[in-house]
C-alpha cells in the first residue's frame, strides 16, 4: 500500500491560474519594441514552461544572441511585473479546495518555474500567498523542474517525505519533477500542455481542481474525517 499524502504541492500557471493572457502581453510589448511580430495567446502558450528566460529565448527564436535576450528579459519582466494580474483568473475550484485543505491542516507549496519574486508578487496580488508553507520560485542559482531537487527541498521544509507529498501540475515538466523527486503527482486536463493528459504518465488525471479535491481525499490521510471538500 502506497504511504499516504500528508502535504501537497502545486504547480502554479497552468494548474491554479491561467496566466497567459498577462504573459502573453508583456511578452508582446517586449517583442515590439524590438520591431518583431505580435503572438497570439496559443502560440505563447506552447512557449511556457522552462521559466522566463526560456519563454523570451523561445519567442525570439534560435540564434538569438545572449545579450540580446538578457536585455528582453529584462523588459519583458519589468513589464510583467508592473501588470501581473490585469487578466490573469483562478482556475474553478481554486480556492474551495486551498481552503479546504487549509482548513484540514495539510501543509501546501507552491513549486513554480516562474521568478521568485513575480511568483509573491502574483500570489499576494491574488490573496493567495497565506495558503502556502513554502513558495519555491526561479531564481539565480536555483534548479527549475524537472530537477528533482526542486521538490525534494520542499520536502525537506516541509520536514516531511516524497513519497507523503504529492505534487499536482498541467505539466509534462511537472510529471518529470515529481517522478525524479519521488512524489506522487496528479495532472489537471485544463492547463497549457500540449500533449494529451493521459499519456503524461501522472497517478490520476483530473478534469480540473474540483476533481482534484476528490483525488487528493482519496490519497490524503487515513482519517478522513475532518476533512470537507467542495462539492
Amino acid at each position: 500500500m502506497s504511504p499516504p499524502v500528508r502535504a501537497v504541492v502545486f504547480d502554479l500557471d497552468g494548474t491554479l491560474i491561467d496566466s497567459v493572457p498577462d504573459i502573453a502581453a508583456a511578452l508582446n510589448r517586449c517583442l515590439v519594441a524590438r520591431g518583431r511580430a505580435v503572438l497570439d495567446e496559443e502560440s505563447v502558450t506552447r512557449l511556457v514552461g522552462g521559466g522566463a528566460r526560456e519563454l523570451v529565448a523561445r519567442a525570439l527564436g534560435p540564434g538569438t544572441p545572449p545579450a540580446e535576450i538578457d536585455a528582453a528579459l529584462a523588459d519583458f519582466l519589468a513589464g510583467y511585473s508592473a501588470e501581473p494580474v490585469t487578466l490573469t483568473r483562478l482556475y474553478p475550484g481554486a480556492i474551495e479546495l486551498l481552503e479546504a485543505l487549509r482548513q484540514a491542516g495539510v501543509p501546501l507549496a507552491i513549486c513554480t518555474n516562474k521568478p521568485q519574486d513575480l511568483t509573491m508578487l502574483i500570489l499576494g496580488r491574488l490573496s493567495l500567498a497565506h495558503y502556502f508553507t513554502v513558495v519555491w520560485g526561479g531564481e539565480p542559482g536555483k534548479p527549475l523542474k524537472p530537477d528533482a531537487a526542486c521538490l525534494r527541498s520542499v520536502c525537506e521544509a516541509f520536514g516531511g517525505a516524497p513519497a507523503e507529498t504529492v505534487m499536482v501540475g498541467d505539466s509534462l515538466t511537472d510529471v518529470d519533477a515529481a517522478r525524479a523527486a519521488g512524489c506522487p503527482v496528479i495532472v489537471v486536463a485544463h492547463g497549457y500542455e500540449r500533449r494529451p493528459p493521459d499519456s503524461l504518465g501522472a497517478d490520476a488525471v483530473c478534469a480540473g481542481l474540483a476533481e482534484t479535491a476528490g483525488e487528493i481525499s482519496r490519497r490524503l490521510v487515513r482519517d478522513r474525517s475532518r476533512l470537507r471538500w467542495p462539492s
